[in-house]
């Protein structure tokens, strides 16, 4: 008697949900079980590029379908509309015609994006570094170009990384704009303060003027409304001061914080739904990693690969493993001749010396190579990407409970 199809249904096909999928397909080539990747496009998107699509550099689009090329995964295009926990269903909107998705185990990997909703006017007035939108980098750069020959403001709002590229990057590009950072912290304050000095002296030498301490309580038209200060007038708004996580989760009745992002435990499966797991930014572990889960690439890449071990190891009724990981280091481009690299290792605070100018940028860059390169050779490899501090997690992991049709393991 032949034993019956697990399905495993991916949402999202960024770096998280792309490592899950290929790595979980290629360790399960062998057994009864069937992967579905489900994304809006069909295209995979570097995002830390899109700072560089903003000037006319645009992003590398590789087809999903070379990248999951071989792996027998299954690939449906489509918006995924609702989730359906206690029918273990996604229904899809493919272009205006319906469809649902039966699941075993669901891995929810749809990231993140701009937090557009915090702060009036965002939707309707800021652009932000969006792969696809009306108000998406592609017409950024659009509307750059007008602005160049009229020497026009720009306005960026926030001063982590993305807020500091997209500031370095413009900046360089068209030198007769003016640049302004408006942020509601201390600038660059993310990292140490040699980091957050030498990211100082970048805005200085490309003319950036930084607003410091002031939040932004409205997106105006033309301006924006300043708490405690007069509006800052703008030509271009570009909203880069927050993301969270798509609602759609929240929306299904999973566990949630403020930021949408699902509970998960040590095993990274939601608190509320243990038959889904959960990867990249649309995580938030309520127990320690070793090191702090950022909204950024590499934890993407780890937390994928952690889900598609611990669901192979559910599939074969086996012992999952708490995620445990360290970091390498970091890089931030400051304009198109500039950057700043440091290692982090393990607990993301920069050790050691800086690697700055275009050596700063070659490192930098070779990294979001490398990210991407790393699941091409997943691809083939399965089971070939790996990272150091895996037991840094593991201590005072608690016992989730399973549910479902098939064997959940015990935990130690």
């Amino acid at each position: 008697m032949s034993k019956k199809t697990i399905q495993v249904v991916v949402l999202g096909a960024g770096y998280a949900g792309l490592m899950a999928a290929i790595r979980l397909a290629g360790k399960n080539k062998k057994r009864p079980v069937k992967v579905t990747l489900i994304n809006a496009s069909d295209h995979f998107v570097e995002r830390p590029r899109l700072h560089e699509t903003a000037t006319g550099n645009a992003a590398r689009q590789k087809p999903l379908a070379d990248l999951i090329s071989s792996t027998g995964i299954n690939f449906l295009r489509g918006y995924v509309t609702v989730i359906d926990p206690v029918q273990q269903s996604v229904n899809l909107d493919q272009n205006g015609r319906r469809e649902s998705v039966a699941y075993d185990y669901l891995v929810y990997a749809l990231g993140s994006h701009v937090d557009r909703i915090s702060v009036p006017g965002v939707a309707e007035y800021a652009y932000t570094l969006d792969a696809v939108g009306p108000r998406s980098a592609g017409p950024l750069h659009k509307r750059l170009q007008e602005l160049a020959s009229v020497a026009g403001q720009v306005v960026i709002v926030g001063s982590g990384p993305t807020g500091i590229e997209v500031a370095g990057e413009i900046a360089d590009a068209y030198p007769t704009l003016k640049v302004t950072i408006v942020t509601q912290g201390e600038f660059g304050a993310f990292k140490n303060e040699r980091v957050q000095a030498y990211m100082r002296g970048a805005m200085d030498r490309l003319k950036i003027e930084v607003i410091e301490g002031r939040g932004v309580s409205e997106v105006r038209e033309s301006e924006l409304v300043i708490v405690g200060q007069d509006s800052v007038p703008f030509d271009v708004a570009i909203w880069a001061g927050g993301f969270r996580a798509v609602p759609l989760a929240r929306r299904a009745g999973l566990q949630v914080n403020e930021r949408d992002q699902i509970l998960v435990d040590p095993y990274f499966r939601s608190l509320s739904h243990p038959d889904i797991y959960v990867a990249g930014d649309s995580a938030q572990p309520v127990q320690g990693t070793g090191a702090p889960l950022r909204m950024a690439l590499f934890p993407a890449l780890v937390s994928g690969a952690h889900v598609a071990d611990n669901l192979s190891r559910a599939i074969r009724g086996r012992t999952q493993k708490p995620l445990g990981f360290s970091y390498y280091g970091q890089g931030i481009a400051l304009g198109r001749r500039d950057a700043v690299g440091f290692a982090t290792y393990p607990d993301d605070e920069p050790i050691g010396p800086l690697l700055t100018g275009r050596l700063g940028l070659v490192v930098r860059n070779f990294f979001v190579w490398l990210l991407l390169f790393m699941l091409q050779v997943e691809r083939r490899l399965p089971g070939f990407f790996f990272w150091l501090g895996g037991k840094r997690g593991r201590e005072g992991a608690v016992v989730g409970s399973g549910r479902g049709r098939f064997p959940r393991p015990t935990t130690s």
